[in-house]
């Protein structure tokens, strides 16, 4: 809802790939396309991303965000995501 209301996303899309197992819910990738990245650096956005998912204290809810951040000329130009990495510490 946050992310909806502050970033009026052209494109949402919110994957768990908490090791294949939906009912871990601990590891999430969030591909958002919007307007509010236009003029902001990757990191910009990436930050502006992770904050609407941290609590006040600055924790997140979970062990891992992966952010896909594009404006909508980005998006345009190339639609790909990046292959989400392997994460240490368990059978991936």
């Amino acid at each position: 809802e946050r992310l909806q209301s502050e970033l009026q996303p052209l494109h949402l899309e919110v994957k768990n790939e908490s090791h294949g197992r939906k009912s871990d819910e601990s590891h999430f990738h969030v591909l958002v396309v919007s307007k509010a990245f236009d003029g902001l650096k990757p990191l910009q956005r990436h930050r502006l991303v992770n904050g609407l998912f941290t609590a006040e204290d600055g924790s997140l809810k979970f062990h891992s965000l992966r952010i896909t951040a594009k404006t909508p000329a980005m998006w345009e130009q190339d639609p790909s995501v990046s292959a989400r990495p392997k994460c240490t510490g368990k059978d991936d």
